[in-house]
């Protein structure tokens, strides 16, 4: 089993790959991006580096996908390439359009002209819209979804393609609608998720303008990429997308699992709101993951455990010893 995963160098990609190489029945994974992986990342991989690849490519770039699934003979394919758009950030519309669109477009593509029968790629939690649209209950992939901006849009769009290419042409396709992901080296609108444990980890203030009390349903990369690693070897999957996220949990929850190996961590919070009671705004805080329970045995782990794993990988980067649980 040879996977290709694009978009390998970023926070979801590179973890995809390291659970990958762990698992003894894949022969090799090979990680495609504009840019090569970290010196970090690539030391957390040093036991299985024989059976891993990079190659500098671009999703936009039809030939660029083709030529690496050639040269190693990929049957499988990840694609957690993508540019985060939240609602109100600039950004080029262009470079999202071809990237989210063109760029997913192309990794169905090239996996359909090689052969590869087995697809896994990135939808989103914010193709659901504000939590209001559902009351105060967990949201479930069977309800209607309202995209409301253009990344949302662009992940909506994912979908109905895979639909089609899977109605069309016989392959098998599995989205995965992640909740607010973070991990070391995180970027995203929300950046303090994953800047929180990263500092703290390597003896850095941490401060927020924000007072700590907004819920966010939370999935770190490390539980997105085993949920990736299950749904990649298997042959199809019962429903065509799943949620993956943990339950609602706030900046102020994030900054008590860190202290429980950090105790001096210093965390400061302003006054700012975060709470919108109503949930006018914003993203689903109640997300249910029953679906991948109850058809892959998964769920994500516990706050406090992703947290040592976030807080270990930042302490590998600075070279500093990890905290033991």
């Amino acid at each position: 089993m040879n996977i290709l995963v694009l978009g390998g160098s970023g926070l979801f990609g590179r973890k995809t790959c390291l659970y990958l190489l762990q698992d003894k029945e894949i022969d090799s994974v090979v990680s495609m991006d504009v840019v090569p992986p970290s010196a970090w990342f690539l030391k957390s991989i040093e036991k299985y580096a024989k059976k891993f690849h990079f190659v500098r490519g671009n999703v936009t770039e039809i030939e660029d996908i083709i030529n690496a699934m050639k040269q190693y003979d990929i049957d499988r394919v990840i694609n957690w390439a993508f540019l985060m758009v939240g609602q109100d950030v600039a950004i080029d519309p262009r470079l999202v359009t071809r990237v989210n669109v063109l760029g997913m477009s192309n990794a169905f593509e090239a996996a359909k002209i090689m052969g590869a029968q087995r697809v896994v790629y990135a939808s989103s939690e914010t193709v659901y819209g504000p939590q209001a649209m559902y009351g105060m209950r967990d949201v479930t992939e069977d309800d209607q979804t309202n995209p409301t901006h253009s990344y949302a849009v662009c992940k909506k769009y994912a979908e109905i393609m895979a639909g089609d290419y899977s109605r069309q042409f016989g392959m098998s396709f599995t989205g995965l609608r992640p909740t607010i992901g973070y991990g070391h080296g995180g970027r995203s609108p929300a950046q303090y998720w994953s800047d929180l444990p990263s500092n703290c980890a390597v003896g850095k203030p941490f401060t927020m303008e924000g007072d700590g009390k907004g819920l966010c349903s939370l999935v770190s990369a490390d539980d997105l990429a085993e949920f990736t690693r299950i749904l990649i070897k298997a042959p199809s999957s019962p429903y065509p997308v799943y949620n993956v996220g943990g339950p609602a949990a706030s900046p102020r929850d994030l900054a008590d699992a860190v202290k429980k190996y950090i105790p001096d961590a210093k965390i400061t919070f302003g006054k700012k709101l975060m709470v919108d009671p109503e949930g006018k705004t914003g993203l689903p805080w109640l997300v249910s993951g029953k679906r991948a329970k109850k058809d892959f045995g998964f769920t994500c782990m516990p706050l406090e455990k992703a947290i040592l794993l976030h807080i270990n990988d930042a302490r590998l980067e600075a070279g500093l010893e990890p905290i033991k649980g």
